[in-house]
């Protein structure tokens, strides 16, 4: 286990952190959400050591591994299985030493080195590489490449790749989808249901969280809240914690105005001093409830394009390549007003080439494009965060737009962004990422189009500024094509599917799901040939690796079972001591519980309560001694 105690963190001079508390188990997967810049990145690095507590401690078991995407990479000139492999640091260490013994022409190290691989199941790591790899969009022609040649997207998935290879007790992943297509999303998802240690993982999106999670843990006021269940289950709870919060607020500030009538009536006549100064202190005590917010910040829309011409656009006879590699051939579509398309296929096949021959950034070999009299583009690229200007404020970028608004309206208009009076003043050099997307989106949205071409439009933004996008979108009434790795968006707009593969562009029979799951199974197949092939090859070197050492391994596990028992007993109780502790928590949320009348029921609730929290402490306790047992046994074992 392990346990986030009393945590304060800063970064610089702002607090991020302040007391926060966390516990992960065994095989727990969890998801890290909260808006841009409340610490999700910098909780992982104290994680790491990387970053000062101010205070608090992180307690883990001393052999617990802690994995993560590096960002570093050592040499580019590794071949792609290779360094996948090595991902695995037993298998490379084991690689290494049984390399060097050969070199040397010691039969004892020899024998040792085998014996280790066997131990580990080395004969398995470049099968599971390869079903990695394949999974995540790369070829059996793209594992002998050296990592040079390929572009820094393709360089982010073979770092994470890297990092899924490592026996790793509590993987770190922070936004894991953001250089993936939605196939190889889709298949990440698969491969980190079955992973088998625990998992913390940031993602703004919200049906990977579904998919993948089982606890959300949300960063909110400096604080860390744990909520059991998927995202869907999170948004369920904390909508109606807020419902409740927003009820004991009026209960509160009617109580408090009725205090303070009272000591403004009797603070001033000596026979009621002592009870108005009883109640002001009653006053200072009472905790103050926040009132509910808008939960959504961000509240934007396209206008109802006035002219929408039937067909928009048309592709005839289309080719396009670069160099010697063609991307697409002989491409024939018609896209109609009012058609909403996703874009699929995966990274490489030629989505974001097709969506610049569509807007004029490239130019076809061979065909035409014809485009209809009165089509407005909206356009948003990968890289249009790189379109904007640096030095110019939102209010600027805005007012320098063909048709410009007043300055007031412009302030107005930026506002459903999120933009302050104060920002839509400042230069937008130190906005983060998310920030500059959202005045991307306005642009375009303030350009009223009635072809809206998105290209992977949701890298930068949080969920608030997705859901925004997404309800937005629904309501256009315009033409649209969206290119993105979030499900959730593209299955909520998106009503027919083009199909980019192997230089065509088709028609994709069905919905998102049915793409998805032809998808993995194909991945599924390759894989399945690949491993035949592997355990025909690998049989012979399978049966080298096994040593005679199995005696000594059942012999560590049969000192560490009585541990391990007492240890899973403790974790059984934890995990029913976790769910009474949430029963408590959702009780005490019962409005009718402060009411009068019920100060028995609740003073019960709250002694109940007490109760498992100590014995949730003690169990916690319990579990580290034993950990503690555990680890001083197997490195007995290793020093005999």
């Amino acid at each position: 286990m392990i346990s986030l105690q009393q945590l304060s963190v800063r970064a610089g001079t702002k607090l991020l952190f302040s007391d926060a508390n966390l516990s992960i188990y065994p095989g727990q997967k969890v998801g890290l959400i909260g808006q841009n810049g409340v610490g999700k990145t910098t909780l992982f690095k104290a994680l790491m050591g990387e970053v000062p507590l101010d205070s608090g401690q992180v307690f883990f078991p001393a052999d617990w591994l802690i994995g993560y995407v590096e960002q570093e990479v050592e040499s580019t000139q590794s071949k792609v299985l290779d360094f996948v492999c090595d991902g695995d640091s037993l298998y490379a260490q084991a690689q290494k030493e049984l390399q060097l013994a050969e070199e040397d022409g010691e039969q004892q190290r020899i024998v040792a080195a085998y014996d280790q691989l066997d131990r580990i199941r080395a004969y398995e790591v470049p099968t599971k590489a390869r079903q990695l790899l394949y999974g995540l969009g790369f070829s059996d022609e793209d594992l002998q490449k050296s990592l040079k040649q390929f572009s820094g997207g393709w360089q982010v998935r073979l770092k994470l790749a890297r990092a899924l290879m490592q026996r790793a007790d509590l993987l770190l992943l922070d936004e894991p989808t953001n250089h993936l297509d939605i196939e190889a999303v889709a298949w990440l998802e698969q491969w980190l249901k079955s992973y088998e240690g625990a998992l913390l993982v940031i993602s703004h999106d919200r049906d990977f969280l579904d998919e993948v999670v089982q606890g959300i843990a949300h960063i909110d006021q400096q604080k860390i809240y744990y909520y059991s269940g998927n995202f869907a289950a999170f948004e369920r709870q904390k909508n109606e914690r807020l419902m409740q919060q927003q009820a004991l607020h009026d209960k509160q500030k009617q109580q408090m105005q009725h205090l303070k009538s009272f000591i403004e009536r009797f603070k001033a006549k000596a026979s009621k001093a002592k009870q108005a100064q009883s109640r002001v202190k009653a006053l200072q005590r009472m905790e103050t409830v926040a009132a509910v917010q808008a939960l959504n910040p961000f509240h934007f829309q396209f206008a109802e394009p006035k002219y929408q011409p039937d067909p928009m656009m048309e592709l005839r006879g289309l080719d396009f390549a670069y160099g010697d590699k063609a991307i697409l051939k002989h491409t024939d579509l018609v896209l109609r007003a009012g058609d909403r398309i996703g874009l699929v296929g995966i990274n490489g096949s030629g989505k974001t080439t097709l969506i610049k021959l569509l807007v004029g950034e490239l130019q076809a070999q061979k065909g035409k494009i014809v485009t209809a009299k009165g089509v407005k583009f909206g356009y948003f690229s990968q890289h249009q965060l790189e379109t904007l200007s640096l030095e110019q404020s939102p209010l600027q970028h805005l007012l320098k737009l063909p048709d410009a608004p007043s300055d007031q309206e412009a302030r107005d208009f930026l506002g459903g962004f999120g933009f302050s009076n104060q920002q839509c003043l400042e230069s937008i050099e130190c906005f983060s990422g998310g920030e500059k997307a959202r005045l991307a989106l306005a642009i375009i949205v303030f350009q009223q189009p009635n072809l809206i071409i998105l290209d992977e439009p949701t890298n930068h933004l949080d969920m608030e500024t997705r859901d925004a996008l997404e309800i937005a979108l629904q309501e256009f009434s315009g033409a649209l094509i969206v290119v993105s790795h979030d499900k959730h968006l593209l299955a909520s707009i998106a009503d027919q599917f083009w199909w980019v593969h192997e230089g065509e562009v088709s028609h994709f029979h069905g919905d998102l799901d049915d793409y998805l799951q032809a998808q993995l199974k194909r991945i599924r197949q390759q894989a399945s040939e690949q491993k035949s092939e592997e355990g025909k090859n690998n049989s012979q070197n399978r049966k080298q690796l096994r040593q005679a050492n199995a005696q000594q391994r059942k012999l560590l596990e049969g000192r560490l079972k009585p541990y391990k028992s007492k240890q899973k007993k403790v974790e059984d109780e934890l995990a029913k001591i976790q769910q009474q502790l949430a029963e408590h928590h959702a009780l005490m949320e019962d409005q009718s519980l402060y009411e009068d009348g019920n100060q028995a029921r609740l003073q019960e609730c709250l002694k109940q309560e007490a109760i498992c929290q100590q014995r949730h402490e003690e169990l916690e306790m319990q579990w580290l001694e034993l950990e503690e047992e555990i680890q001083s046994i197997r490195e007995e074992f290793e020093n005999e």
